[in-house]
């Protein structure tokens, strides 16, 4: 009987001093911010991993294992055929595209971000009618942004750092 009872005490005592120890215990830091939260701040919209995507600009589609084309921005540069950036797409590129007259000043805003960061990254004029000012698209992921500002350019970061290397795996 008395182990009984000093067990009693003993586990009574458990939950006390957890409960004790937790009055000096910090605060949990906030979760970082999703990509959609991210996305909506900047006035952004982004659309993702559903059966059957068929956006503008394409974030799948039909290629050529012979359609390839390197990392970098193509800005004042040849652009790539859309085969290539398809096939891009697959092997985890992000692929930031930009609308047709785009001023000066945003596409110097997306050249430096695309050169901040090269790897598996392409920087080019949309050839697709697009209506965004601005697109990053990633393996069935699209984001689009209306205009080219601090926002809109936290976003594609953030697009890049989450959407690099998403791809089919082969």
């Amino acid at each position: 009987m008395p182990i009984v009872l000093a067990l009693l005490v003993v586990l009574s005592l458990g939950p006390v001093a957890w409960f004790w120890g937790r009055a000096d215990a910090k605060p949990r830091p906030r979760p970082a911010s999703t990509l959609a939260q991210i996305v909506t701040r900047a006035g952004c919209r982004l659309d993702e991993f559903h059966e059957g995507m068929h956006t503008n600009p394409p974030v799948t589609g039909r290629f050529s294992e012979r359609a390839v084309t390197a990392d970098g921005s193509y800005v004042g540069e040849r652009q790539p055929a859309l085969e290539a950036t398809i096939h891009a797409l697959f092997h985890g590129r992000v692929l930031f595209q930009y609308r047709p007259g785009l001023g000066e000043r945003q596409l110097g805003a997306l050249d430096r971000l695309t050169r901040a960061d090269l790897d598996r990254v392409l920087l080019f004029e949309n050839r697709t009618g697009m209506k965004a000012a601005v697109a990053a698209t990633a393996y069935l992921s699209v984001m689009t942004c209306p205009r080219v500002d601090q926002p809109a350019l936290v976003a594609l970061d953030a697009f890049r750092q989450r959407r690099r290397a998403f791809d089919q795996s082969f």
